[in-house]
């Protein structure tokens, strides 16, 4: 492709005037896209921003990504690169367990990229995306996306086009989670539930309570709450609850109101809290 300087300069307004117009077009037209499937505005907008002016470059930058993930086997993929989506990398990469990470802000691509690791703008919901990071060799995928409707199209997009691909994702809500289940989600996981009983804790805590009674008081109600979900998924019609169980590992002879807090596993099932 060649440019005849003169040509563009003796046309420059109705060049420049022309490339406004395009860019404004592509900008308007993904920013719509984005808000249909589920993106934030703010999110949606910026995704225009930075999609507009691409070209064939906008296929270099993503070949990026291609090739540094065509050997990949058995990773993770990591949709939503968010204060969660930061701790699962950090935690996968220091028990070396490869994993690459999606978002479309580019300030978080730009905080995983400064860090060295293997993190790409792209849309997490789209088939054509997943494929170029292996979804079709990944084992699983953790979706921790910011709005409902984008989990919920990551999670369809994955069940429908990567069966192989376990799927475990954040729920804002009972609801979303049911509908989550049912777009093929493995395992669903309350976003609310852990932090609250952690900051409970604390403040009982600081509220002088022994250290045991705190312990028997956040178990209790963690057991509590877990019936009542279940109970409202059994209601609903639901297979598996909501997504995963929190098995309490303990003694025969242990009460669940003695339990540790550390001492629990997660197996697949029921419910997550």
């Amino acid at each position: 492709m060649s440019i005849d300087p003169k040509l563009f300069v003796s046309n420059f307004p109705v060049v420049t005037g022309t490339l406004a117009l395009l860019i404004c077009g592509k900008t308007i037209l993904v920013s719509l896209m984005g808000r249909i499937f589920g993106i934030s505005l703010i999110s949606a907008l910026r995704a225009g921003l930075l999609l507009a002016p691409g070209g064939e470059f906008a296929f270099v930058a993503f070949g990026e990504a291609v090739n540094q993930t065509d050997d990949l086997q058995d990773h993770i993929i990591i949709c939503g690169f968010g204060r969660v989506g930061q701790i699962i990398a950090q935690l996968l990469s220091e028990r070396l367990i490869p994993f690459v990470a999606l978002d479309v802000r580019s300030e978080r691509v730009a905080v995983g990229r400064a860090l060295d690791l293997p993190v790409y703008f792209g849309d997490a919901g789209s088939r054509e995306v997943l494929h170029k990071v292996g979804a079709e060799r990944a084992c699983a995928a953790a979706i921790t996306l910011d709005t409902p409707g984008a989990n919920y199209r990551t999670v369809w997009a994955l069940s429908k086009y990567f069966p192989n691909v376990k799927t475990f994702v954040r729920a804002h809500d009972v609801d979303h989670g049911l509908n989550l289940e049912k777009a093929g989600a493995t395992a669903v996981v309350p976003e609310t539930l852990e932090p609250s009983l952690q900051l409970a804790a604390a403040v009982l805590a600081q509220a002088k309570l022994p250290a045991s009674e705190i312990s028997a008081t956040i178990n209790e109600f963690r057991c509590r709450h877990l019936a009542e979900l279940t109970e409202l998924c059994e209601a609903s019609g639901s297979s598996l609850g909501y997504g995963y169980t929190r098995i309490m590992s303990k003694s025969k002879s242990q009460s669940p109101d003695t339990l540790d807090l550390d001492e629990t596993q997660v197996s697949e099932g029921t419910l997550a809290v």
